[in-house]
């Protein structure tokens, strides 16, 4: 009776463990899919598909900066291979350096924010924070 009770034990333990790691991969896909729609909106007014608009831009940055001070502590160790997530085992293998790409991309939306008050402006300070996503995508992403 006591095995069977410790077996239902630890049987939970890990099912308890199954599901927090799914949903930390949920949470970090949820801010990643912010990333892409707000990189979107961006990329249109860069390629002169929609107007620039000012309160837009902020916003953008603004989720930009708060998601990327987020997502590092949502890549622990045991996410590493998770099913359903494009992380390649370099951002395991390279924490640290993936951590500081994060870092850089909030310094560079701060930036962003601050300097951006027009059309040419953004046009010069935008491909700097996107240049941050491109780096990361290339390096710790599958195709």
């Amino acid at each position: 009776m006591k095995r069977a009770i410790i077996v239902a034990g630890l049987m939970t333990l890990g099912l308890t463990a199954a599901i927090a790691q799914s949903n930390i991969v949920e949470q970090r896909q949820d801010l990643m899919k912010q990333f892409g729609a707000q990189s979107r909106t961006i990329a249109g007014m860069l390629r002169g598909q929609a107007p620039f608009d000012l309160a837009q831009t902020q916003a953008a940055l603004k989720t930009v900066s708060d998601a990327a001070k987020k997502l590092p502590p949502l890549f622990p160790e045991s996410t590493k291979g998770a099913e359903k997530t494009d992380a390649l085992p370099t951002v395991w293998e390279s924490k640290a350096e993936f951590d500081k790409l994060f870092a850089s991309l909030d310094a560079a939306s701060q930036t962003a924010l601050a300097k951006i008050t027009d059309e040419a402006s953004f046009k010069a300070e935008m491909p700097k924070v996107l240049q941050n996503c491109g780096t990361c995508h290339k390096t710790y992403r599958k195709s």
